[in-house]
Parts: structure tokens; C-alpha cells; sequence
């Protein structure tokens, strides 16, 4: 087992880590999220393993050890929440977890940007992380908005057939990334100033970010280029 684990931690130190970060995040998206708010699963044992697995990758990525502190007290505070909220039932608790995880996909997003952007060839992988960056920001919002309806519950107009409890996670990351898309289907509106402020600034991140992102892969690939003609 002990000779196992440099492979294990090797394997997060290669770019290899974005590309399971992607597939993590693709799979609780599409995957986890549907079937959870179908009721087909139980979402409490998906997310944590998702969760755990998360964790180890952020972990060996940091290189720091008050970053596997403070992730690892994040993580384990949500599952203990998203257990506790499950089988308690209580809104404080809801939100406490809400909070809890937003912070965590907020510093996950952060390790991975700089992790995108450190010094080096731009590969696939890079856009692979660059790509989860994107997803997590939408998760972020997600949780932002599940926040702000703890507080207000009329701060989004939800349709009543929508109003199910099961489906509640699965409608709000929905309607999450269709505002970071600027789909705007129109089914779910913001309706108080703040969740507008919300859907604002999420709608704007959306349409800058992949922008932004992609032209400055494209000047590190142009950097790297002409440096490697020089030393040729």
C-alpha cells in the first residue's frame, strides 16, 4: 500500500490532474445531478464520493500544506453538513452547507487557474483546466443563488411545477448555467435586485471568460513558441 501512494500523488502532479477534474465535474453535473434530482440515486453518497476524490486531487496540487488544511476542514465540513442537512431538515443548516461549499469550489477554482497558468508548454490539458474553471464558476453562482433564496425565498420567480424539494439542486444549477451561458430560457426569472445583481454578473463572467481565457492560452502558446526559437 505505502509504495502505492508516490503513484497516487505523482498522478495528481501531472497535468493529468485537469483532465480528472473535468471528468469529476462533467460527471456531478450531467451525470450525478439528473439522476439525484430524479431521485434515481442517492445524492448524499455520489457528491461525497465525488467530493473525496476532489479533494485528493486539490490537495497534491496545491503543494501547500495550509491549503490541505483549509480544503481538507472545507471538505469535510460540507459532507458532515450535507448529511446533517438531509436528515434534519433545517434551513439554517441548508445554508450553512450552501456557504460551506461555495467557498470550496471558490478555492478549488482558484487552484486550478493558477495551476492553468503556470509556467510551461500550453497543452490539452491546460484547456482542460481552464475548461473546469468555467464549470466551477458555474457551480459557484449556483450555490450563490441557493444562498440568497435561503434569505428571500421570492428572489427568483420559480413556476409551481418546478417547486419540487427533490429537484430544488438540480433546478438552481440549471438555471445557473443558463444564465452563464445567456441561454435565458425564461422559465425561472430573478426578481429581486440582488439576484439580479447575481444573474448580471454571472451572465457578464460568461461571455468575458471564455474570451479572456482564450486569448491568453494563446499568448503564453506564442511566448513559449518564440522562446523555444531563441534557444534553438
Amino acid at each position: 500500500m505505502a509504495s502505492r501512494l508516490p503513484n497516487v500523488r505523482r498522478f495528481w502532479e501531472e497535468e493529468y490532474n485537469l483532465t480528472a477534474l473535468l471528468v469529476m465535474l462533467v460527471v456531478t453535473l450531467f451525470v450525478v445531478t439528473p439522476l439525484a434530482s430524479s431521485a434515481l440515486i442517492g445524492s448524499e453518497i455520489m457528491l461525497c464520493f465525488v467530493a473525496v476524490l476532489t479533494i485528493t486531487g486539490v490537495a497534491a496540487v496545491s503543494g501547500s500544506r495550509s491549503i490541505l488544511v483549509v480544503v481538507t476542514v472545507l471538505a469535510a465540513a460540507g459532507i458532515g453538513l450535507d448529511w446533517a442537512a438531509h436528515f434534519g431538515n433545517h434551513r439554517s443548516l441548508g445554508m450553512l452547507d450552501n456557504l460551506v461549499r461555495l467557498a470550496f469550489v471558490m478555492m478549488l477554482a482558484v487552484i486550478v487557474t493558477v495551476q492553468v497558468f503556470r509556467p510551461g508548454n500550453v497543452t490539452q490539458h491546460s484547456v482542460q483546466g481552464a475548461i473546469c474553471v468555467y464549470l466551477l464558476a458555474g457551480m459557484a453562482w449556483a450555490y450563490s443563488f441557493s444562498i440568497l433564496l435561503a434569505c428571500d425565498p421570492s428572489a427568483l420567480h420559480i413556476p409551481e411545477s418546478y417547486e419540487l424539494a427533490p429537484v430544488r439542486t438540480g433546478l438552481i444549477r440549471y438555471f445557473s448555467f443558463v444564465t452563464l451561458t445567456t441561454l435565458g430560457y425564461g422559465d425561472i426569472v430573478p426578481v429581486s435586485p440582488i439576484a439580479r445583481s447575481l444573474a448580471t454578473s454571472e451572465a457578464l463572467f460568461g461571455q468575458l471568460y471564455p474570451a479572456i481565457m482564450i486569448a491568453r492560452l494563446i499568448s503564453l502558446a506564442m511566448l513559449d513558441r518564440r522562446g523555444r526559437d531563441r534557444s534553438a
